[in-house]
Parts: C-alpha cells; sequence; structure tokens
C-alpha cells in the first residue's frame, strides 16, 4: 500500500472516530471530562520531554478510548493553549483547574 492511500485511510478512520465522540459514552474510569481544564505539569517525567505545553493550562478534548475504543482511559488529547490540539498527555500529569 502507498504513503497517500495509507494516509487517505487513516484520515478517514480519525475522522470517523471525531464524529462518533458525542454519541458515545464517557468510558468508565476516565477521571477528567471533555471540556475541563487542565494544567499540565512542568516536569512530564522520564523520555517525555518532547512534549509542548509543560506547564500551560488545557481543555480536554478525549481520552484514546473515548475517541478509538479500548481500555485506554489515562492517555488524554488536550487543546492546549496558545499552541492547539496535542496527544498523548497521562492522567499522571494532568491536574484539574480547581484542584
Amino acid at each position: 500500500m502507498d504513503y497517500a492511500t495509507r494516509s487517505a485511510q487513516a484520515s478517514s478512520y480519525h475522522a470517523s472516530c471525531m464524529a462518533k465522540l458525542a454519541s458515545t459514552p464517557i468510558p468508565e474510569g476516565q477521571k477528567f471530562l471533555p471540556g475541563e481544564r487542565v494544567r499540565i505539569a512542568q516536569d512530564l517525567g522520564f523520555g517525555r520531554t518532547y512534549h509542548d505545553g509543560k506547564g500551560c493550562m488545557a481543555t480536554v478534548k478525549h481520552t484514546h478510548a473515548h475517541a478509538y475504543g479500548g481500555r485506554d482511559v489515562k492517555s488524554y488529547c488536550l487543546d492546549i493553549d496558545g499552541i492547539g490540539e496535542v496527544s498523548w498527555y497521562d492522567e499522571s500529569n494532568l491536574t484539574a483547574e480547581n484542584a
């Protein structure tokens, strides 16, 4: 399969998953809800230095499980203030805005 075909398939799958989010129940065990404001930790731990947004505020978009199925309710896609949408941040690196 060539790159263009694979890229088109991936884009189509992503779009269909995003369209289902509104009608898909929040998975059991998900700590932060879509729309909730969180702060990203300054120190994301070993091997996580490449992530944008350290110390920034962000809005939760969804977890991996909520968007794509499966059991991973600890990995979050965030809309980071001043940066945009970035995936995946571990739940342990996030704090609720009101905490």
